[in-house]
């Protein structure tokens, strides 16, 4: 997958989130679909709880924190994206916002483990692409930065701004400042034959 392709598909992802709202605020959850929900254990009030959400496509879960009825502190939320697939967070949130450290697996191939703020990627973190067969705990963090193509280093607002690494399939690696996804200053660009070569890209375009 070339890396201009990344960009586009972060960006349009983006782009639906600013226009639709980020697809695990808690306010967003109580859609048109939802048929309802119910706590079966616990405190989904204020304290621990688990609570089911049934929606037409299947039954939402939720187990963790809560305060004022609303996801707050650490949790785990597994949303039905199909019949058969389903999307998963695990971390912190802050009043049914994401906020603070998680991982989510967006049920398809796409993983992210790091910071959030406000429901977006936002400080250090890793996104991982291609991951067809993902489960909790089957592969450390570090070893899917050595071996499954990813970008690892800052984000700003969920777009990689900062330092970063992004990593190919082949071993393959940018080693750079990026900003609003694109290679942006000074960066090395090391070849899977170890050779390495000093670039300088301006807004996403070589410049030498």
């Amino acid at each position: 997958m070339k890396i201009t392709k990344l960009f586009l598909s972060v960006f349009l992802a983006t782009l639906v989130t600013l226009m639709t709202g980020p697809v695990l605020a808690q306010s967003t959850m109580i859609n048109p679909e939802e048929v309802s929900r119910t706590c079966v254990f616990g405190d989904c009030l204020e304290g621990f709880g688990i609570l089911e959400l049934r929606t037409s496509v299947g039954t939402d879960r939720y187990e963790g924190n809560f305060k004022d009825g609303m996801f707050h502190g650490a949790g785990r939320f597994e949303q039905m994206i199909s019949s058969t697939g389903r999307s998963y967070y695990d971390g912190e949130w802050n009043l049914g916002v994401r906020s603070g450290r998680g991982t989510y697996w967006n049920g398809v191939s796409n993983l992210y483990i790091g910071q959030w703020r406000n429901d977006l990627r936002h400080g250090q973190g890793a996104y991982f692409f291609g991951l067809t067969d993902w489960a909790p705990n089957r592969h450390t963090e570090s070893w899917l930065r050595e071996n499954v193509e990813n970008y690892s280093g800052e984000f700003v607002d969920d777009l990689y701004q900062g330092s970063g690494t992004y990593r190919w399939p082949d071993g393959q690696r940018y080693v750079g400042t990026f900003y609003a996804n694109e290679k942006h200053g000074a960066g090395t660009f090391f070849y899977a034959s170890g050779t390495r070569r000093e670039q300088f890209w301006e807004y996403g375009r070589f410049l030498r």
